[in-house]
């Protein structure tokens, strides 16, 4: 399983939810996009069924567009660094014995 989801209660404060997803290749990740209503952006695994959309019921506010924006922002900052991580992780080149695939 790749995905977790829990329903914490506090004593004096509401329910809280969290869902954790572990992107693999069995993620389903999906925008619809509709001609007269917002899009919709769904991530699937497992028992964790995630959907994004605006609260209003087609009609698309300047804050709709700025939640956009920062979920734009925080993915893509979260992409570049699942980059910079995988290239330290990458072996260097076979028989090159120095770092980078330089050679002394």
């Amino acid at each position: 399983m790749t995905a977790t989801s829990e329903v914490r209660f506090g004593a004096d404060g509401p329910a809280t939810v969290r869902s954790y997803v572990r992107l693999t290749a069995s993620t389903y990740i999906c925008c619809c996009t509709y001609p007269d209503a917002a899009p919709i952006l769904t991530i699937q695994d497992g028992p964790a069924d995630i959907t994004i959309t605006n609260p209003g019921q087609g009609e698309v506010t300047e804050d709709d567009v700025r939640f956009g924006r920062a979920l734009a922002d925080a993915v893509t900052r979260y992409a570049a660094e699942l980059e910079k991580l995988a290239a330290t992780n990458r072996p260097a080149a076979a028989g090159d014995g120095e770092p980078g695939g330089r050679a002394a």
